[in-house]
Parts: C-alpha cells; structure tokens; sequence
C-alpha cells in the first residue's frame, strides 16, 4: 500500500514515517519544497503524478516560538481541503486532530465525541481543528475520518516543552522534576498511535470521528514517580501549586467499539522505552535549555491564562 504521510519533519509525522516504513508500505512523505501542501495545484499534480491508496495528514502550521503565526487557520484549512478531494472510495484519509477542539477553557473528565460543538476554541489553531472536524462530522464521505488526540508522547518529540520526555531528561541530568501544578491527562504513547492507524486503514469502521485515548488516565506526579523509579536516581519531586489541574482526557468507547480487546502499552512499559531513547542520545542534549526550564515557563502562562478563575 501506498501511504502519504504529511507532516513529516513533526514528531508525530516523522514516528509514523519511520514505522510505516519498517513495515510492507510503500510511504510518500514529502517536505514542504517538495510539496507546498497549501497550494491547490500543487496537490492536484502530484495526486497525479504518483500512486496514492491512503492519506495521513499529520502536517500543521509551525509554531513560531510557543505561538503560532496569525495565517495558522487559514494555512491549516488550505493544506486539510486541498487534500480531502482526493479522499475517495479508493483512498481513505485520517486527519489528526485534538482534544483542544473542545475548548481548553471548558475541559472536563472524560469528554464523549458528542461535546463537541458546545463550545468554540479561542487560539487559531484549535479553531482550525474544530472547523476540520465539523466539516468531517458533516460530510458523507466514509473514508475522511478524524481522530481527536489528547496528550501524546515518544521520540523526536521537543522535550524542551513536552512534560514527559522533559522529566526523563531532567532526571538523565540529576536535576529535579518541577511541576507548577499536578494535572491528570490521557497520554498515549506513539507505537500505539501508529498500530491504531494502521487498523484503521485496512478495515472499515462503523464511526468516523474518535476519540484516541488510552482508557486509563495518569498525572504528572505519577509520571514523574516512575521517571525516578526507572532511572534509580533520588531526583527531587516538586510540585509549586497544590491541588489538581483541569483534567485533559477523553471518552473512548467509540474508539473500543471499532477495536475491540485493543491492548494499549502501559504507561511504565512506555515510559521506560522512552527512558533507553534518551539515554541513548543523552550525549546530545541541549542542556542549557533544558537548564532554562522553558516547559515549566510555558505551564505557568498556560495556567495563568486559562485556568486561574
């Protein structure tokens, strides 16, 4: 089979590359010179010019720093329509999606896919997110599905912002794990993602918009526990506010319902995968980013500008 996958140069985008890869797909993953996705006829020709069975659209506006530009929903809407024409009876698409397409000031435990709509996200890219899975909700194409995914986490992710590959090189460096406030999220690690993605394209399913979520949710402080557990070092623990953060996690019955009995990596199983990675590459690191603690800056602002009522 024949799969293109946006996206490419992302964390996401690059895992599913790489293990679509060792695998018996044919994988089209080209960069943004190769192919300008916002660019109609750029599309249109190279559907044209090359053998396409499934589409995985991963790809999404940059961020500039940890905001994003003001062309993001526009840019994000182009490169998603330019490539949903070609989703046809012979060639399904999976477009990633997000939790925060519920609005991350109206989180709550637990969300089904039928509280969506009730409220509009506020920051561009949610924004393009909600109006790509509205417009998936509300066409009749069987083959444009959208998964709606919550925290994720593996390597090549930035573990300068992304709290679990952050902790495991803090506890590599011997610094302390800082947690502006513990929260409780749904985090499901890559190699599931791709073995969910790969059962989607080779079978029909019932629904097409899903919640992807592991069934059993975990907060930082337990993630930060079995980071210390795993690499036998007396790392500090700190947490800087008390009580629990606004919970960022998904129903996923609908998701059980299409595959039934699937087994989802535990998350010591992964975390303890992820751990060999960056031991692996620790030799690399940017310690004075990590020195700057840019991940726990960000929570801040988030937990300032969303959060505090």
């Amino acid at each position: 089979m024949n799969i293109l996958i946006t996206g490419s140069k992302g964390f996401i985008g690059r895992n599913l590359v790489e293990l679509f890869s060792q695998n018996k797909y044919t994988v089209l993953s080209p960069l943004k010179d190769e192919l300008n996705l916002a660019k109609s006829d750029d599309v249109d020709k190279y559907f044209k010019n090359n053998r396409i069975e499934a589409i995985i659209h991963s790809a999404t506006t940059s961020m500039d720093g940890k905001s994003y530009s003001p062309e993001t929903c526009e840019n994000n809407l182009r490169m998603f329509f330019n490539l949903q024409k070609h989703a046809s009876p012979s060639i399904k698409m999976i477009n990633l999606g997000s939790g925060s397409e519920y609005a991350r000031s109206y989180w709550y435990k637990k969300m089904p896919e039928e509280y969506f709509g009730e409220h509009i996200p506020e920051d561009s890219h949610s924004y393009s997110k909600y109006l790509i899975s509205k417009y998936i909700r509300d066409t009749d194409n069987e083959n444009l599905i959208c998964f709606r995914m919550f925290g994720i986490f593996g390597k090549y992710e930035d573990y300068r912002y992304k709290f679990i590959s952050n902790a495991i090189v803090k506890s590599l460096l011997g610094m302390p794990i800082v947690i502006n406030q513990n929260v409780i999220y749904d985090y499901l690690y890559i190699t599931d993602l791709y073995k969910i993605i790969e059962y989607f394209i080779n079978h029909k399913t019932k629904n097409r918009i899903f919640n992807i979520t592991p069934t059993e949710s975990i907060d930082l402080v337990t993630i930060a526990d079995i980071i210390k557990k795993i690499s036998g070092n007396n790392i500090e623990i700190q947490v800087l506010n008390e009580g629990i953060g606004v919970e960022y996690s998904g129903d996923n019955k609908k998701f059980l319902s299409e595959i039934n009995g699937f087994q989802f990596t535990s998350y010591e199983a992964a975390i303890a995968d992820l751990y060999k990675y960056y031991k692996k590459i620790e030799n690399n690191l940017d310690i004075d980013a990590i020195k700057q603690d840019l991940f726990l800056n960000y929570s801040k602002e988030l937990h300032k500008k969303y959060f505090i009522k």
